[in-house]
């Protein structure tokens, strides 16, 4: 390692951050893209940038944020404050800040966990921290405080629009450019109609002071991002691997490559579920059959063939919370093999109701199904787009309550992500997977069935007939002949 950086020599100037990664002895670290957008930010307030995911620029405002918290005031340091939708993101920031703080060499304290008051709600809220020597920090919080508002520093606003209410936290972040500030929004886009991508509207109309930065996979490609990966994976870089490893990340993104990769925003209004709702309800006991605790359970079951998943997710309810208790995914599977891990499911947990994909194919699964466990447990369900919009609303009603609990799986995450909010000819509110109304998330819609069999569970009515009487009782009321009801459920 070169020569310490000591936080009261820093000067909080670009050229610096550039020269003491270079004074590591490694080389530029930081690729063009990265030093540009940091470039860019010494000269504005405001700076938004519209990226493809995992490109580095996260990390690339760490190393920034280190240098701008460990300078000494005079020297113009200022406080640090990075705001995401996820923990874990907070937290991959936090370790990344500590990362560049020892190889700067610059007096700090271990990163720890706290709870950050938001003064405006008087919430808890979960947090991160780094404390320099040169008494400012570097906080890391997973939410939307307004407490920002008033303060001295650096904001960094990180997949912005995917946050909780991010026109309020822009409003408040905007006010410290007042103070002397600065805000750098990064984000990938969620939809034409979402705030972070209105923001890059008006700031390109000059509707609104700042500048905005795009930086694309390609860009970051044309920059050596590729390479610089090789590098880390000691692999051989080749003209052939990098053209492979694009197709392979795009094939992976399906129809979401254009938004998620190329800076695209998507028609429509975005995910039909916000991100930070699915990154809540995430839980390390939800998808185990070995936490179920022998309460009543809904089943969710999408039937597929050979394209798609066939998907069965049996929920249980506690205390008022849908547990997801496991999942069965199966592709290309028989129908015969299905049935069978659905007549298991059915023994193994206390169903009292269970939602199937009636459509196409499912019609004739459906009727087997209610042959072998009754018509008062096995429901089928047409997916005409009312019904799906339904069971998608009540899924989605689910996740802002905090009501229910699903597996802390990527796949899992991106099938609740890949469904979007879109507009029918009429202006009506639709759903569509990719921006296509001929999506399919199986794992979405196999839980959006659960969840509706859970609205509407069966009830059985038993009628009993009134003994023969005078149809009088002692107090001489006449409460007439006939049946009385009784309803209990199974």
């Amino acid at each position: 390692m070169s020569a310490a950086l000591p936080f009261s020599k820093l000067e909080v100037d670009t050229e610096v951050v550039f020269d003491a990664i270079k004074g590591l002895g490694r080389g530029d670290l930081l690729l063009t893209y990265q030093q540009k957008a940091l470039r860019l930010l010494d000269s504005v307030s405001v700076l938004v940038i519209e990226k493809s995911r995992r490109i580095g620029m996260t990390w690339a405002f760490a190393a920034k944020a280190v240098l701008t918290a460990g300078a000494r005031r005079d020297a113009g340091g200022k406080k640090v404050m990075y705001i995401s939708y996820d923990k874990e993101m907070t937290r991959e920031f936090i370790d990344a800040c500590a990362m560049w703080a020892k190889a700067f060499d610059i007096a700090a304290e271990d990163s720890h966990e706290f709870l950050f008051k938001d003064g405006r709600k008087g919430e808890e809220i979960q947090a991160f921290r780094i404390k320099f020597a040169s008494g400012f920090a570097i906080v890391a919080l997973s939410s939307t405080p307004r407490t920002i508002r008033g303060k001295q520093g650096l904001v960094i606003l990180d997949e912005a629009a995917f946050v909780d209410d991010i026109a309020a936290i822009l409003k408040a972040a905007m006010a410290v450019i007042m103070w002397g500030g600065k805000v750098v929004v990064l984000s990938t886009h969620d939809g034409e109609a979402n705030h972070f991508n209105q923001l890059v509207i008006d700031i390109n109309a000059e509707k609104r002071k700042g500048a905005t930065l795009k930086v694309t996979l390609a860009d970051a490609l044309a920059n050596g991002l590729y390479e610089r990966i090789c590098l880390i994976t000691d692999e051989e870089p080749s003209s052939c691997g990098k053209q492979l490893w694009e197709k392979d990340i795009r094939d992976s993104y399906g129809e979401d490559a254009a938004e998620e990769l190329d800076c695209i925003p998507s028609a429509g209004a975005g995910s039909w579920i916000s991100p930070a709702d699915i990154a809540a309800a995430c839980h390390s006991e939800a998808g185990h059959p070995r936490y179920y605790q022998g309460g009543l359970c809904y089943v969710g079951r999408d039937i597929a063939r050979r394209k798609d998943l066939s998907v069965i997710s049996p929920f249980e309810e506690v205390d008022g919370v849908l547990w997801q208790r496991e999942q069965v995914v199966m592709k290309n599977a028989r129908f015969s093999e299905q049935a069978t891990e659905f007549d298991r499911i059915m023994r193994d947990y206390n169903v009292i109701r269970a939602a199937l994909d009636q459509t196409g194919m499912g019609e004739a699964v459906v009727e087997a199904a209610q042959e072998e466990h009754g018509e008062h447990l096995v429901e089928g369900v047409l997916f005409t787009p009312g019904a799906r919009l339904n069971i998608a609303t009540l899924l989605k009603k689910r996740f802002e309550d905090g009501t229910i609990r699903i597996p802390d799986d990527d796949n899992v995450k991106a099938d609740f992500r890949s469904i979007k909010k879109i507009s029918g000819g009429t202006g009506a509110p639709r759903i569509a997977e990719d921006g296509s109304s001929d999506g399919h998330a199986d794992r979405f819609w196999a839980a959006a069935l659960a969840v509706g069999a859970a609205e509407n569970p069966y009830q059985r009515f038993e009628y009993r007939p009134v003994p023969p009487s005078s149809g009088r009782d002692d107090d001489g009321v006449d409460h007439g002949r006939g049946i009385r009801g009784h309803q209990g459920v199974l």
